[in-house]
């Protein structure tokens, strides 16, 4: 019989108890390997290649370089990369800001380790686990009326479009394929648009646009 591929977990945070603990958790596991267990966003980037994780454990408050920041990142390199937060950030800023930036799952370090293996699988297996707290407010925020700013008037109706890709995680060459255009073409519509709505990032753009 083949053996069976165990799902590759890096961990991404600074305080080393938490971080041995959640080590400890995954090695027990038989379907784990933990490929890297990093203090900051900078080590684990520096070293990702070699680590080639199925899912990364990311704190978001972490030295240098934000847990977010890292999240944006990991996923313009590999979409197919998991990222599961694991925080005790749960300010609506952060929930919504790591979600933009590609997380699949969004956990409070209240969980305890075996929750975190849990939602490894869950992650893999196409879910996006959360702590019943975070859960909720993300459902609420789907039934909360939302106005528009006054900006989104001035996008042309292609821009709208490709707003609409951004906001839904697609990058910039996966909206030059969905909507037929170049990629270059795609990177004078955002910054266009980012003009227009006078932001320079796309959560800046979502805030604005879809106030909370």
């Amino acid at each position: 019989m083949s053996e069976v591929k165990k799902i590759r977990v890096a961990i991404v945070e600074d305080d080393g108890i938490l971080r041995e603990a959640f080590g400890d958790a995954l090695a027990a596991d038989d379907g784990m390997e933990v490929c890297g267990a990093f203090a900051d966003a900078e080590t684990y980037l520096q070293q990702e290649k070699d680590t080639r994780p199925d899912v990364v454990i990311m704190d978001l408050n972490l030295p240098g370089m934000s847990g977010i920041e890292c999240t944006r990142l990991i996923k313009e390199k590999n979409t197919a990369t998991q990222v599961l937060v694991c925080t005790v950030q749960d300010d609506d800023d952060s929930l919504f800001n790591a979600l933009c930036a590609g997380a699949t799952g969004y956990l409070l370090k209240d969980a305890r380790p075996a929750q975190v293996v849990d939602a490894v699988k869950a992650v893999l297996a196409g879910g996006s686990p959360m702590s019943p707290g975070i859960a909720r407010r993300v459902l609420a925020s789907f039934t909360a009326p939302r106005k528009q700013a006054k900006e989104f008037e001035l996008l042309t109706e292609r821009e709208r479009q490709v707003l609409d890709q951004l906001a839904n995680g697609y990058r910039y060459k996966e909206i030059a394929d969905r909507l037929q255009l170049s990629i270059d073409t795609v990177r004078t519509h955002v910054r266009n648009l980012y003009d227009k709505l006078h932001v320079s990032s796309r959560t800046d753009a979502l805030n604005k646009l879809y106030p909370r």
